[in-house]
């Protein structure tokens, strides 16, 4: 007789919780790719001002600095630092949705756990019924057979 397999009832809802954990994931793997990109962004602007503070200062060493150039480099410096401004706002603002992201994860990851763990204790709760039933069996046939043997004498 072919012993049954294990079914675990709620399989399809753990099956869920571990899609679920997943897009979480991917969530936040975007989400620090993103990150990850602004503070390119940012760096490349600081490069930007830096670039901007020493051309201004080379002009201005040289004598080459017109009456135009004079108006124009600190307007667009102050333009780039306000860019930086803003990209460091950005920035704190894709941090506060990276931690939102990783508390969504970390609820999705406990939700699986706790299927798991009760696909786990279902599985060791079968496991003991199919023994108990498999040793009451061998017992009946003890029995029967030791019946038979007596009745045979």
């Amino acid at each position: 007789m072919a012993q049954p397999r294990f079914r675990y009832r709620l399989q399809q809802v753990l099956e869920l919780k571990i899609k679920a954990e997943d897009e979480e994931k991917e969530k936040l793997a975007k989400l620090i790719q993103l990150q990850a990109e602004e503070l390119k962004i940012k760096a490349q602007l600081e490069a930007k001002l830096v670039q901007l503070g020493e051309e201004l200062r080379a002009r201005q060493a040289n004598g080459t600095l017109d009456i135009n150039q004079l108006r124009f480099f600190p307007q667009h410096i102050e333009f780039v630092k306000n860019q930086i401004v803003n990209q460091e706002l950005r920035l704190k603002e894709i941090a506060i949705r990276i931690a939102q992201q990783r508390e969504n994860l970390m609820r999705a990851a406990q939700e699986r756990q706790a299927y798991e763990k009760n696909k786990e204790t279902s599985k060791e709760r079968w496991t003991a019924e199919m023994e108990q039933a498999e040793s009451k069996m061998l017992d009946e046939l003890a029995t029967l057979k030791s019946a038979r043997g007596a009745s045979a004498q």
